[in-house]
This record gives C-alpha cells, structure tokens and sequence, in this order.
C-alpha cells in the first residue's frame, strides 16, 4: 500500500545548506551548498532538481562553483528575466578579496533551458526501481554579482536571502541580511529586482542585535509589508515609494519568566507572514525546553503591540527547534485583493531531525477574519541523517476552472536539506473543498490538506479499542452465561442456538488415552473424600454407571466413612461385605441417600433408578446385620 504522504530523498556530492522551489514550477528544486573555501575534494555547487515524480529526484543540472570562494549560504528564486529564472545566493568572495574589502557576495545566477547534456536521477522511492540518465533541461550560469552591506567586517557573510511572493507585472522586493561570526551587529539590506547588478536599493535596516529572520507581503500596487525580528523582538515596516526609509516599528516583545533566578527569555526562531494583519512566529523556549507556534495579530492601525491570536507548543521530544515554512493554500488572484477562506500548512524542522506538519484556517466573515486552532497532522522522524539545514514549500496555484472528475490531482510540495549532503521532498496530497465557491469562500476552488491530524488519530484508536474491549467482553460474559460459570446478565442462552450451546457447554476435553473412570473412582489404595465438592462431572449419573461397570481389577463399594462417602475396590475373591441397592431395605436405603445427597452425588430428581446395580457398604453396622436377620 502505498504511503498517504510519499517522499523521495538524493544525496549529492556536497553538504546542502539552502533551498527554494521555482514559484513559477513547483516541480523545480534549486539547492545550494558546499565545502568553502580552500578545502579540497568538496566543491561548491547549485544544483536543480526534478521533483515532478513523488518517489524520485532528477537531477537535471549542476552549476560547479569556484573553489577559492566560499559556499553557497543562502539562496532564493525569483522571476523570470526572458528565458532565464533568476536565483539570488549568498556567496562569499575568496579569504584574499575579502582581506582586500572586495567582498561581493550578492550573486544572482540564471536558469535557462539547454539541451544536449546529460542527467542523472540522484533519487528513489523506499521501493522503486533505479533511475536511468535523462537528458538534462537546463543550464546554469552566473549573471551577476554586487556588494550590498556597507560593513568592512571581514567575518560578516549574507546568512538570509528572502524574496516576496511574485505577482505578474508587479516588481519583486528582496531582503538581504548578515550573519556574523564574532558580533551581534546586523545589516539588513531591502532591494528590488528591477535590475540585476547591483539590484535597486530600497532602503535597509541596522541593528545591534542579528536579524533571526525577514519576509515579506504585498498588500497592493507597489505596497508591501515588512517583518523581521531578532531573538526577542518583531519589527514590521510597510514600504511604498515614498517610504523606503522609514524606520521599523517594534510590535512584540517576547515576555521574560518572573522567577526570582535568572529570568528565562524565549527566543524566535523563524517567522512568516500569513495575511497582512498576521504573522506566524516560531519560538524557542529558554534551555532547550521546547518549542512554541504563536500567531501574532497586528492592530487594525498598524501601529502598536500585536497579541497573541492562537499558539501551540509543540511535542516534548522537540527540545528545539531549527527552521520553519509555510504556505497558503488560496493565496489573493492579485496582490490588491483581499484574502479570502483558506488554509495554511505549516513544517518545523526540530533538532532531532524531524519534520512536523502543521495546519491552520482561516475563516473569513466580511471585515473579520478569524484563525482556528493550530493541529497537528503529520511527523516525519530521522529525516535527514545529520541536521537539517533549509526546507521550503512549492508554490502551490489552483486551478481557476471548474474542479471536475478531468482535473489533475493537486500537490503541495515539502523541500529539506541537511549538512548529509541528502534532499528530501515529500509530496502532500491536497483535495478540493466542492462548496467553497458556492459559500462564497473563495473565487477559485478552495483546496486544504485532508489528512487525519495527530489528535484525530490517536483519538480514533482509543474509541476502537474500547470497542473492541467491549466486544471482547460481551463474548466472553455469553459464553460463561451458557456454561453456568457466571451470573446472568445478558441472557445469552435466549439468543443462541441449542447446537451452539451444546458446543460451547461442553466440560473440557481432555488428552487421549486419559482414564476418566480412574480419575473419578480410585484404586482401593486411593480413599479419596467425595463430600468436597470435586466438579460437576462427579454429580452426573455417569458416576454410577462408573461404579456398576467395576473394572477388571474387581468391585467397587460406596463405603461411609469418617470424611463422608467414599469409594474403595475389592477383588472378585475378597469380601467387601457390600449388598446392591436393591437388597437393602427401606430404612438403609434412605440413610444412604441421605449420605449422597449430603456428598453431592445425588438429588431427589435424578430418582432410584441410577443407584441400581451399585454396590453398598454397611452405614454403622445396619447393613451386616439386616442381611443375616432376612437369611
């Protein structure tokens, strides 16, 4: 059967650190990474993938990097520029340029349809058949490449490389933003892509704290949002033409602990817009004690503290988490248009090599726009075999026409990639909402992931197993009712067929060749006490056939002795003293049914007719002495 949720991993040649999906393909992957400068036998490298088959990755071009530069840090894709799909990476100069203050580390790189040359399937399915050299569909090269940050710092590198989502004939803004080695400082550098080398200046942000992460929204015609936020902070910006070089305005601050010791601050980790008016926020409790999704709400202004719209903390077993995506699956036709119903699915990237999904709605009444609860619905463990560096949704469009039974299946695309030098892509099933149109909750078919959440399932297994536990009790409780074991209850005898009683009534077998008469009637060494109550099997007429039958050893006697009623064997030749019961009189006959009935053996219903034949020991001497008066 194959998996609800398939993935496909490859594993390259050199330790992966980036990713992005081609927002105009989502079958086209660009990775990115590399060994850095100086050391030998791993190169740097861009790499496009194939990812339009869910159980294989198709490598289908490979940009070999120089070597005396550093790898590739970051990277994100763009729009198209004629035939070439533009890709924007940090990469660092050589540890020469860099001494010397050339450190041009903004690179932009073009993606062209080629022929001719040969690729190579890096990837399968758990279960799938090798892949066969297909011939490659594009190559790469270098278009660009520009200094962006102001700082002279020698150990500053472009950590973050983000870009808003692309609209048709509507320019796209970027963000650059510093890592550093040695120094908190920050520079965040906002750009469009007008131009190429170097991009147009938008304006930037500086900051004695690192930028954690950036993103961007448009919310019109040349208008867009702007978030970043450091390890405590969230800052938004809105940039038009005449505001590029507005300062950011602080909107949240991440509460510190009131314990008496040291206070205990939680950090953002990763953060993404989802509407105009909200962001979604991925923190890290201080310690390594978990992780938390907030959503944040900004105020209707703009201007003030956002709140908190919703938040869920994430499964212990995530002590911290690394990286984060999302994406919107009914994103606005344009950028002026308002968002309407939809869901968001959300990946976190943990510590422990996993990935967790997410999803969230948006309900939308008019002006007022509500989130649900954050659910969790799928973790994928030991992704990646060492930590995992990137990871990135496809761009996901429905279709604008009718949804009929001729429309394709829909697809939401889940990219990752580790410092193992392995890719892996999921792909994620997703299924038309019929009456979304009809609602009015979309304009285009509304699309959400229908997979049970975590909640769902473990919730679903609890009621089974109660089910079933019941049902297992049921059973057991009616078949003990129709072997008299239990009290009454359910009246199964009623209900059940007389053949299935009998089969289900029936005293337990026992092995073959078992002597039954010699378990119930001894030898004449073996006085065995039958007053105790030894099983229902004793009670039954059979019991004195037993006795009538003797053996070939010789007779058996009831004898009363001082336990109650007990059974001995004599021999042919030996003299028992013992009469059967149709010699006794009246008065030894009622004494000894008074014995049995007192031992269990015999009730008034079962009559005199089973006590024929048996033979009877004397009851204090009575019997000895009412034969020698009859003779």
């Amino acid at each position: 059967m194959a998996p609800l949720i398939p993935s496909a991993k490859a594993t390259l040649s050199y330790p992966l650190y980036a990713c992005d999906f081609d927002p105009l393909d989502a079958n086209r992957l660009v990775v990115g990474g590399g060994g850095g400068a100086g050391r030998s036998g791993v190169g740097n490298k861009i790499t496009v993938l194939d990812t339009s088959k869910s159980t294989e990755l198709i490598e289908v071009s490979e940009a070999d990097l120089s070597k005396d530069e550093d790898n590739v840090t970051s990277l994100a894709v763009g729009q198209r520029k004629g035939r070439a799909t533009l890709v924007y990476a940090g990469v660092n100069s050589s540890p020469q340029d860099v001494e010397r203050g050339k450190n041009t580390h903004f690179r932009v790189f073009g993606i062209e349809p080629a022929g001719g040359a040969k690729g190579k399937g890096k990837g399968k399915g758990k279960s799938g058949p090798a892949v066969e050299e297909k011939p490659s569909e594009y190559k790469i090269a270098e278009m660009g490449r520009s200094k962006l940050f102001e700082s002279k710092e020698k150990d500053i590198y472009q950590r973050i490389t983000r870009l808003s989502k692309p609209f048709a004939h509507q320019p796209q803004l970027g963000a650059v933003c510093t890592g550093r080695f040695t120094s908190p400082m920050s520079e965040i550098v906002l750009f469009d892509t007008s131009a190429i080398a170097p991009p147009n200046s938008r304006g930037g942000v500086q900051s004695n704290r690192e930028a954690v992460d950036v993103d961007f929204i448009q919310t019109g015609d040349n208008e867009y949002m702007f978030a970043y936020c450091d390890v405590h902070d969230v800052y938004v910006k809105k940039i038009t033409s005449k505001t590029d070089e507005d300062e950011p305005d602080l909107v949240y601050t991440t509460p510190g602990s009131r314990s008496p010791e040291k206070p205990a601050v939680p950090s953002f980790r990763a953060m993404r817009w989802l509407t105009k008016d909200l962001l979604l926020m991925l923190t890290n409790i201080s310690r390594d004690s978990g992780a938390v999704l907030q959503i944040l709400r900004l105020p209707p202004s703009g201007k003030g503290e956002c709140r908190i719209a919703q938040s869920l903390r994430l499964p212990d077993r995530i002590t911290k988490a690394t990286g984060m995506a999302a994406a919107n699956l009914t994103p606005p036709l344009n950028p002026s248009s308002p968002q309407d119903y939809t869901q968001f699915v959300i990946a976190v990237a943990g510590r422990d090599i996993s990935l967790s999904l997410f999803k969230v709605d948006l309900q939308v009444e008019g002006a007022i726009s509500l989130v649900t609860k954050i659910k969790a619905f799928k973790t994928f463990k030991d992704v990646h075999p060492m930590q995992i560096t990137s990871l990135a949704f496809s761009n996901f469009v429905p279709p604008t026409h009718p949804v009929t039974a001729s429309t394709p299946p829909q697809y939401l695309k889940l990219a990752s990639v580790g410092v193992s030098n392995t890719v892996v892509v999921h792909t994620l099933p997703l299924f038309p909402v019929p009456l979304s149109v009809k609602r009015g909750q979309s304009k285009t078919p509304r699309y959400v992931v229908a997979l049970p959440s975590t909640k769902a399932v473990f919730g679903g297994t609890v009621i089974l197993s109660i089910i079933g536990v019941l049902i297992a009790a049921i059973f057991i409780q009616g078949i003990l009712e129709v072997r008299g074991g239990v009290p009454v209850y359910l009246n199964a005898r009623n209900h059940l067929p007389v053949i299935w009683q009998e089969a289900l009534g029936r005293p337990y077998e026992f092995p073959p060749g078992y002597n039954t008469l010699t378990s119930a009637v001894p030898h004449p060494s073996d006085d065995v006490n039958y007053e105790e109550d030894s099983g229902s099997a004793v009670r039954l007429p059979g019991f004195f056939a037993k006795l009538k039958q003797g053996s070939s050893e010789g007779v058996y006697v009831l004898k009363e002795g001082p336990g109650g009623v007990k059974v001995a064997m004599h021999g042919e030749e030996e003299k028992h003293g013992g009469v059967k019961w149709e010699a006794l009189s009246r008065e030894q006959k009622e004494k000894w049914k008074g014995k049995l009935k007192a031992a269990g053996h015999w009730a008034e219903e079962m009559g005199e007719t089973v006590l024929k034949g048996v033979v009877f020991g004397e009851i204090a001497g009575a019997v000895g002495q009412a034969v020698a008066g009859g003779l």
